[in-house]
């Protein structure tokens, strides 16, 4: 029995071999190629209905550019750095926003309970009694009686 060896990411025949390959990296079919190697037209198998697909070098190109995942430029790559720096930003200006509405409710309970506390002390200090200060020659002469 022979085999023919695709490639698993994009499908194109490798070669054949009487013996599976154990590489994950590639698939095994008993599935014969429908034509011959080297004319021009390139196989790629379809693992979800089992068949070879034969492709011209345009029609290759094409599937190439649908299936190949494009890496990133440095453009890009810049964007998405700076998008990047944005978001955390923008988290740490949300933080710090959440903090000072945090800090202002804070204050002004402060404020509040100050208010009270001097409002409070003010009258208990009104009805304390508070010291008579009597002239100096009063004081001796209430001494001698």
């Amino acid at each position: 029995m022979t085999f023919q060896i695709y490639n698993k990411e994009i499908g194109v025949w490798v070669g054949e071999s009487d013996f599976p390959t154990q590489d994950s990296n590639f698939g095994n079919t008993e599935v014969p190629l429908p034509g011959a190697v080297g004319q021009g037209i390139t196989y790629a198998f379809d693992e979800s209905i089992q068949m070879w697909r034969s492709y011209t070098a345009k029609q290759w190109e094409n599937y190439l550019a649908k299936k190949m995942t494009r890496l990133p430029d440095n453009d890009e790559k810049f964007k998405a750095m700076v998008t990047d720096q944005l978001l955390s930003l923008s988290k740490s200006v949300f933080s710090a926003s959440t903090q000072l509405v945090l800090t202002t409710r804070s204050v002004t309970e402060l404020q509040t309970q100050l208010k009270q506390f001097t409002e409070a002390k003010q009258p208990a200090e009104a009805k304390q009694p508070t010291e008579v200060q009597q002239p100096a020659e009063a004081k001796e002469e209430a001494q001698h009686v």
